[in-house]
């Protein structure tokens, strides 16, 4: 028998197994996933960088300096977050907290701000990572709170006005928001926050006595276009706070799977000048420890800046060929899609047009379901819209950063579905 709170988790889909890949020479009728956001472009490159570099010390066999993150460790992140992030005040090692994944930092997040017996919540914008529906509650038990800004640029100050109304909204109902978690770069539609709308976000935080996380996983995965203005990354650290908001308020969360393809690795950290908040992390990540070896192999790398300036370098080249090739394919075929943003790994599909609402009986959201049962049959996977509280159906988020084999018979098989071409 199992508690109820186990009988739920039961219900909850997880990956396990065998993934049935795509590959045009040994396995030319796997499955193209669309749905991981991985750079693929680059893990040529961080395998030679790590194969060249796997000369373990035996204390990586040991439990080491504790449970999160080793002195080494937190000092080449800071050096490197110093380097790239341009912090307005210099990031101390004392102030990062590493666990296995900064998907378990998005748990601990919630844990330490909320109290689900105590009508506690967290407010997010929509659309928005779709994992943070499952990340931020299973364990918790907290419920979330998101927040639709209509017609309003979710990137300008404007949006400050829809958190605020949500904001209101949940505390005429009971629910106590205890912090705002935001993706910048945003995940699903690759735009970064421009430095006006992360300050008025941080007054808005302050005036509400919240904490304001940043997921900033994607900051350096930025690359540059010619045929439209680029937006730049600008971290809430690069952010004078003073004046503006208690600089304990504000934390953020980073990580090795994306900028550096390494999400194998599991390592991410939180970042955080609030010391309770930093001890209440470290008493929980316990639980979710690094790897001894993880760590040494990340400690190399972001100690070797520069390896790390010419890696972030190509891989900005790279995301900008791969990304206007799927941009190429996809407009070619007639298929629109979210024209903003040269941030993260994916494209942001509008496939309304080609939802069997007939077959729905009208239900948009139960077409883009029976969509994505299509795509899946037909060897693609590719996350809809409803997962990332898209306000509307039809919205599907491909990520674009596959070999370019993989990405073109990934999108053919789209169109074979959709009934576009031959």
């Amino acid at each position: 028998m199992l508690s109820a709170r186990g009988a739920n988790w039961t219900k909850i889909a997880f990956a396990h197994g065998d993934q049935n890949s795509y590959d045009p020479a040994s396995n030319p009728n796997g499955i193209v996933s669309f749905s991981n956001a991985e750079n693929w472009l680059m893990q040529d490159d961080l395998i030679h960088f790590i194969n060249t570099h796997s000369q373990f010390d035996k204390l990586c066999c040991m439990y080491g300096e504790g449970y999160t993150g080793t002195v080494r460790l937190r000092k080449a992140m800071a050096g490197h977050l110093n380097t790239h992030f341009n912090p307005v005040q210099e990031i101390d090692p004392e102030e990062i907290t590493f666990a296995a994944g900064v998907t378990e930092l998005n748990e601990v997040c919630t844990q330490i701000t909320c109290d689900s017996d105590s009508n506690d919540s967290i407010l997010l914008g929509k659309p928005v990572y779709g994992g943070f529906a499952r990340d931020l509650t299973i364990r918790t038990g907290v419920t979330l709170e998101y927040v639709d800004v209509g017609d309003t640029d979710q990137f300008s100050p404007d949006c400050v006005a829809s958190y605020e109304a949500g904001f209101e909204a949940a505390k005429a109902r009971g629910v106590n928001i205890k912090a705002l978690i935001i993706c910048n770069p945003h995940n699903s539609l690759g735009q970064c926050y421009p430095r006006e709308t992360l300050v008025e976000l941080m007054r808005f935080c302050a005036s509400k006595g919240i904490h304001l996380i940043s997921d900033e996983i994607y900051a350096l995965s930025v690359y540059n276009r010619d045929d439209r203005p680029s937006e730049k990354f600008t971290s809430v650290r690069a952010i004078d706070p003073d004046g503006i908001i208690d600089p304990g308020q504000v934390h953020v969360l980073y990580g090795m799977s994306k900028d550096f393809g390494a999400g194998g690795m599991r390592l991410g950290c939180v970042i955080s000048q609030n010391r309770e908040f930093t001890n209440a992390t470290r008493a929980v990540c316990r639980f979710s420890s690094p790897s001894q070896f993880s760590m040494e192999l990340a400690s190399k790398i972001l100690e070797d800046q520069d390896y790390v300036a010419k890696f972030l370098e190509k891989s900005g080249q790279v995301l900008l060929q791969s990304r206007l090739l799927a941009e190429d394919l996809l407009t070619q075929a007639g298929i629109s899609f979210h024209q903003k943003g040269n941030a993260g790994f994916f494209i942001w599909l509008n496939l309304a047009p080609h939802l069997p609402l007939k077959e729905s009986n009208g239900d948009g959201w139960a077409a883009e379901r029976l969509l994505y049962r299509r795509l899946a049959q037909g060897g693609v996977i590719m996350t809809g819209g409803e997962v990332y509280h898209a306000p509307s159906p039809g919205r599907f988020r491909l990520v674009f950063c596959l070999k370019e084999d993989t990405l073109r018979e990934g999108i053919r098989r789209i169109l074979r579905v959709l009934g576009i071409g031959s």
